[in-house]
């Protein structure tokens, strides 16, 4: 393509709007895009721009949309001036002007050397020029379509030329231009400005002006010609030789020059050489955000998927595709996501479980124990990647297998039976060892008593086929709603102990039932909880001192896994008790030294809403700032108190007007039968007036409203009357009047107005109490409301002041812990003024949480029958939102690493793609014979870099097998010595008065015979860990300083040392290829291909890091089992020692064992652990050389590829097998498009997009518990396998090609420059 046609090519494709006058088009054609490849408009940077806008001004719009890349802009071959303006290189007078960005790092020495193209009317013009005064436009470049002559040439016309040509036509080509020997164009001589070229064509209208300024400074095509490569259909410019003596003259009256063609035998280019790019991917490794990390991982699978396809197309044609699909394959296996174990420990009431459903935001889902030791159980918490509706919670609960729970039995038994084989009288304790024991008895062997346990044996409880059915199996849980999944889990995990006394009367009646929870191991459970969203693990641990076994070991797992630690404790006893300092144990904290996790511990302060206001108020010193408040709170108190007593006022008044409406309606009902009497005629006398009766709780002041109100009627009204006329003598009525008619019935209605006034006032009263009481309802809420700001204020002091001091009491203890150890280490230079590390530092790093269970859930609407929590008004003073987010925060470290590795390892396949597929096996420009000898020079060089590799490898593991001997082998000595020293007094110690801290004796019996491990109301013990603590003590300084610093600064270092080796290598093989003509851009890949190794090398690196921590992890808790099978014997023994005297009998037994074993066991303890770290040292070497070999095999086939790999013969045909990289070429063309919508794209719509598709980070590595959804998924997977099947070329090329490879649209509105003004560039 010549640069008329590339000219007509692009114009065809720029956007369908009208141009105004003095407007142009201006399109810049994608630094990435290949000038043959172009087949739209959005291959084109499109700007609508004036006149007179600059070349400069384009390139800044252009580098608006890529800030990152450099490019000149070149008018098709040629850079252009910034100050050329549009109008100057409107060579096609279309007002079109197409541009190509180019990259520096893809353009060769020619281009490199070339003066930018200058504008005529910008050039020096000799004031002796006879021409005529219109400005000719600039010549256009390359020159393929109207070039130059040489000096000697005459410049003629062919006479048909100019008029037949079409106006896009290219003119004929001129002959090739001759060389000196140095292969530089001989220099120019000045010509007068006189001279001037008219030419017709495409170029007509205005003669063309020879400049005073050589023409050599404008094109300059100096290149070797052993460099040039012959192409046919190729134009090149000649440049003018200038004749000082004659003006150019035409040899036709249409004054055309002569045009001649160039022979392509003689002279050619190599054509620019464009590289695919990964930079949007580059970029995206380099983010720091986990969601676009993991979406970008994402992209790459879907990638990957289509690659696969693609090659499986070319198997046939190519051996190379077979080891791509390999490559691609081992690729898709890594896992791109990393568990975040979180472990949390606590005591019994610490309020661990209730933390945990706050933070999964469930109000009841992590099962609940009614026993303690007997039911502790190791829970596990992560996220659930299933999409069935039906299993929104899944439940997997593991049971222990035979063999653990028949050594179980034997165990329990002998706690259960006392020394005669009957039931021990303890059994009815439940924190006693014979109490532990029943209740598991209880619980598995329902139908079994006392009797029936006294007189059995292991042997026959094992043949129980309902026990058998369920050991060694796995049941799984799965349903849609919270409260019928923990209903079903509860079955399994809980104890029927806490049964209602209904449920016990109804159980009395049915069979009982087996129960399970004594037989499992562990339980995981998967929520779909936005705090395990990012991949973390949270897991309960009850303690690695358990009775069985199997769960003790299931502990000790997760901790050797756990990369944190959350220690749970009620916030007045962690800071009473200082919690921090002395809640774990000695042993504890030394563990978290030996595994170096002590600095990813975080403390819970639980129950913040328990708390005495006075006690907080006085031992804070918050007077001050609850005055006001208290001041409030009184004085709306004395106000409540006030509006209370005038409630209770007006209820007396009610009390008394409801006495006297009563009184008047039976009053009433008297005279009603007095006027009956008088109507018959009968003679009826007033009812005589009783004795007022007093209620013996009528106050003062109501009998006084009531007296009041009755003087007040008349003095012949009766207060009180019998229910029928009374008989009066006839003695008492001789000075009595009879009644009259009119009399009676005037006291009726008096008496009925009475009714009336009482029931009036009643009424009233009532609404009176009624608005008082909302008076009193209302200050309530205000007080109420203060109380709550003064709660709240005490809350929060405490819970500063319990931060500081729990991280200043943590910072303590491990304080304590490393001066112990120093003493220990070398007693003689110890100091303690001297700090060992930064404890403020320490302090500051301890994350501390105060939170509030119960006020979160109630905020949250859930435990609906619970009064508010007082104290808290929004869901972030609980500081559980804190602590939901500080787990998300856990996994980001995690994630970005592990991503970041995939990201770096497709970077690296698709970089040595990019180079085995853009290459055409003409790597360098020399003969057969030389590529030979180039080719044996990059073996040489590759061998020298496998040996120097290999030598990295080999001086680390070395460095890190001196730095373990200098910081532990060396000593062992002391430490075993110690050991043995302190063995026979420790062991004599656990049989001592319990004044000198002795054990009682059921506790002793109890920890033999669970080999020397047990945890009872006295807090854990172990026998075994005991004897080894001297050697524990002594090395642990060493230990942490060995792997916690000097063996990831020598892993480091080989890092640094494998880096400074390829760069070594590459340097020395990029100057040879370079001498030799070799592509820069293809030298440049293999730059980038470089950093990208290195990369390799440093996540090689981290993950040796990782390998040593987990093994490490697992040889320093190697000492004890060595010591527990020392002693396994005299633990027996001690265990079936029975009858009077047998604890002086195991005393002595056990004090004689450790003196016969000490001088052993301790020796045996140390080679154990040190076999492990030589079998780590030995895995660490062997993974580290398979993995240098594997990146230097590709190494080997990039360069070897790219500068050594030109096997065919110069001039020879590419093979068909060669040529199917195109194809592929097609697919890598559409990666890095997929990486620019990822780092586009906001957080956001990534993670929508994630819960659309139901992905999540979080990996579950086990199976779906729901049946119909596991065959559902396997349906799925056929349907897949079929649709795939049935993909032909012919039928389904657009999935076979892969869809997913979409070119990122540009179709958007051109820039539009109007009367000179930039506007930013939409592109």
């Amino acid at each position: 393509m010549n640069a008329a046609e590339f000219h007509e090519k692009a114009k065809l494709l720029k956007p369908d709007q009208q141009l105004p006058a003095k407007r142009y088009w201006v399109g810049v054609l994608f630094h990435h895009v290949v000038p043959d490849d172009i087949l739209q408009e959005i291959d084109f940077l499109w700007i609508k721009a004036h006149s007179k806008i600059t070349i400069q001004t384009i390139h800044n719009e252009y580098s608006k949309k890529y800030p990152s890349v450099s490019i000149v802009l070149k008018l098709w071959d040629e850079i252009s001036s910034p100050t050329a303006t549009l109008a100057h290189l409107n060579f096609y007078n279309d007002n079109v002007i197409i541009l190509r960005a180019i990259e520096p790092s893809s353009m060769d020495n020619r281009d490199r050397v070339r003066m930018p193209l200058q504008p005529v009317n910008r050039q020096l013009i000799s004031e002796s020029s006879t021409v005529s005064a219109d400005v000719a436009k600039p010549l256009p470049h390359p020159l393929s379509d109207c070039s130059l002559p040489f000096e000697g040439q005459s410049i003629k016309r062919e006479p048909s030329a100019s008029k037949t040509a079409s106006p896009h036509e290219n003119p004929k080509r001129l002959q090739p231009t001759t060389f000196q020997s140095t292969g530089r164009l001989q220099p120019f001589i000045t010509a007068p400005a006189s001279h001037t070229l008219n030419l017709d064509g495409p170029y007509s209208g205005g003669n063309i002006r020879t400049s005073t300024t050589p023409l050599s400074n404008r094109v300059d095509l100096a290149t070797s010609s052993s460099s040039m490569k012959a192409e046919k259909e190729v134009d090149y410019p000649t440049p003018i030789q200038k004749n000082t003596d004659t003006e150019y003259k035409d040899e036709d009256e249409d004054g055309d020059a002569p045009m001649k063609d160039t022979s392509p035998d003689e002279v050619s280019y190599q054509p620019e050489e464009k590289m695919l790019k990964t930079e949007h991917l580059q970029k995206l490794m380099a983010d720091t955000t986990p969601e676009k990390l993991e979406a970008g991982v994402q992209k790459a699978k879907a990638f990957l998927d289509a690659l696969r396809l693609r090659l499986l197309d070319h198997v046939n044609d190519s051996e190379d595709a077979r080891q791509w699909i390999t490559m691609v394959e081992n690729l898709q296996r890594l896992d791109a996501y990393k568990r975040t174990v979180v472990g949390v420990v606590g005591n019994t009431g610490a309020g661990k479980s209730s933390v945990i459903n706050a933070l999964l935001d469930e109000e009841r889902l992590v099962p609940t124990n009614c026993m303690r030791a007997c039911t502790a159980v190791v829970t596990e918490m992560s996220w659930n990647n299933s999409k069935d509706e039906h299993s929104k919670y899944r439940a997997e609960i593991e049971f222990i297998s035979r063999e653990d729970w028949e050594r179980e039995l034997g165990t329990l038994l002998r706690d259960l039976l006392d020394s005669n084989g009957q039931v021990s009288r303890e059994c009815t304790d439940p924190d006693s060892e014979a109490g532990i024991a029943w209740a598991k008895f209880k619980a598995v062997y329902p139908q079994k008593t006392k009797e029936m346990l006294a007189n059995t044996n292991v042997k026959s409880l094992m043949k129980d086929l309902t026990v058998l059915n369920v050991l060694g199996t796995t049941k799984k849980i799965f349903e849609s709603q919270p409260g019928l999944f923990y209903k079903r889990l509860q079955r399994y995990v809980d104890s029927k102990e806490k049964n209602t006394r209904n449920e016990k009367k109804r159980d009395k009646k049915d069979k009982k039932q087996m129960e399970y929870w004594p037989l499992i191991k562990v339980v995981k459970i998967y929520t779909k909880s936005a705090a395990l969203s990012t991949g973390a693990v949270i897991v309960d641990l009850p303690g690695v001192h358990d009775s069985n076994a199997a769960r003790a070991a299931v502990a000790q797992g997760y901790m050797k896994q756990c990369t944190g630690l959350w220690i749970v404790a009620p916030i007045n006893r962690a800071v009473d008790d200082k919690a921090a300092k002395s809640l774990l144990g000695e042993s504890f904290k030394r563990q978290l030294k030996y595994d170096g996790t002590y600095s990813n511990v975080t403390f819970i302060c639980s129950k913040t809403d328990d708390i005495s206001i006075t006690e907080a108020i006085d031992s804070l010193g918050l007077d001050e700032e609850v005055s006001k408040f208290e001041d409030q709170n009184q004085q709306l108190q004395h106000q409540i108190k006030q509006l209370q007593e005038e409630v209770n006022n007006l209820r007396d008044s009610k009390d008394i007007y409801k006495d006297l409406y009563e009184q008047a309606d039976d009053d009433i009902e008297l005279w009603q039968t007095i006027q009956d009497d008088v109507e018959d005629g009968k003679k009826v006398y007033a009812p005589k007036k009783k004795a007022e009766k007093r209620k013996r709780n009528s106050s003062k002041e109501k009998q006084r409203k009531k007296r009041n109100w009755s003087d007040s009627d008349e003095s012949d009204s009766c207060s009180e009357t019998n229910s029928s006329t009374e008989e009066v003598s006839q003695e008492a009525l001789k000075d009595r009047e009879p009644l009259t008619k009119d009399q009676v019935r005037d006291k009726i209605e008096e008496l009925k107005a009475a009714k009336k006034n009482a029931r009036r006032q009643r009424v009233g009263l009532d609404e009176k109490i009624k608005t008082t009481q909302t008076k009193i309802d209302a200050l309530k809420q205000n007080q109420a409301a203060v109380r709550a700001e003064i709660n709240a204020i005490c809350i929060a002091g405490r819970n500063e002041y319990s931060k500081g001091a729990i991280q200043q009491d943590f910072a303590a203890g491990i304080k304590e812990l490393d001066q112990e150890n120093a003493i220990e280490e070398d007693e003689m230079n110890f100091n303690p003024d001297e700090d060992i590390r930064d404890y403020d530092q320490v302090a500051r790093s301890l994350p501390v949480f105060c939170v509030s269970s119960r006020a979160y859930q109630k905020l949250c609407g859930r435990l609906k029958k619970d009064e508010p929590v007082p104290g808290f008004k929004t869901v972030k003073e609980t500081e559980i939102p804190q602590l939901q987010a500080h787990c998300k925060k856990l996994t980001e470290a995690g994630r970005a690493q592990s991503c970041r590795s995939y990201l770096n390892s497709l970077s690296q396949l698709l970089n040595s793609l990019i180079l085995w597929s853009s290459k055409d096996g003409t790597s360098l420009k020399l003969s057969d014979a030389d590529k030979q000898k180039e080719s044996h020079y990059l073996r040489k060089k590759l061998e020298e870099l496998e040996k120097d590799l290999e030598n990295a490898v080999t001086t680390c593991v070395n460095d890190i097998k001196d730095n373990i001997a200098e910081n532990i082998y060396d000593k062992y000595d002391v430490a075993v010595e110690e050991a043995m020293r302190n063995a026979l007094p420790t062991a004599n110690g656990w049989g001592a008065h319990r004044d000198s801290g002795g054990l009682h004796f059921m506790t002793y019996k109890a920890t033999v015979r669970r080999s020397g491990t047990y945890s009872g109301k006295s807090g854990p013990r172990d026998f075994n860990a005991e004897l080894n603590e001297p050697i524990t003590k002594h090395l642990a300084t060493g230990w942490e300083r060995a792997f916690q610093r000097r063996l990831p600064h020598a892993l480091q270092n080989y890092t640094t040392a494998s880096g400074n080796r390829l760069r070594s290598f590459h340097q020395a093989v990029e100057a040879r290829a370079r001498l030799h003509g070799a592509s820069t851009v293809s030298l440049n890949m293999l730059a980038n291909q470089l950093q990208v190794y290195e990369q390799i090398f440093a996540n090689l690196a981290v993950a040796m890091v990782g390998i040593i921590t987990e093994q490490q992890r697992e040889a320093n808790r190697s000492f004890t089992p060595v010591i527990a099978a020392a002693m396994s014997a005299v633990y027996t023994y001690a265990s079936n020692e029975s009858g009077a005297g047998m604890f002086v009998r195991i005393k002595n037994a056990m004090a004689n064992h450790v003196e016969r074993e000490r001088h052993q066991m301790f020796n045996r303890a140390t080679e154990t652990v040190k076999a492990c770290l030589v079998s780590m040292c030995r895995d660490v070497e062997e993974q580290m050389s398979n993995k240098t070999d594997e990146i230097f095999q590709q190494m080997r086939k990039d360069y070897m590829t790219t500068i050594g790999g030109a096997h065919l013969p110069q001039g020879t045909i590419i093979p068909k097998a060669e040529r199917v990289v195109k194809d592929i070429l097609n697919v890598l063309n559409t990666a890095d498009g997929m990486f620019k919508e990822v780092l586009e794209g906001s957080v956001e719509d990534l993670l929508d997009e994630n819960r659309t598709r139901g992905e999540h980070p979080a990996k579950d590595d086990d199976e779906d518990s729901n049946t119909q959804s596991a065959n559902e998924d396997a349906e799925e997977t056929a349907d897949d396998t079929a649709s795939i099947a049935k993909s032909s070329p012919a039928t389904n090329t657009s999935a076979r090609r892969g869809d997913a490879f979409e070119t990122p649209s540009r179709d958007e509105t051109p820039t539009d420059f109007d009367n000179a003004s930039e506007s930013a560039s939409r592109g």
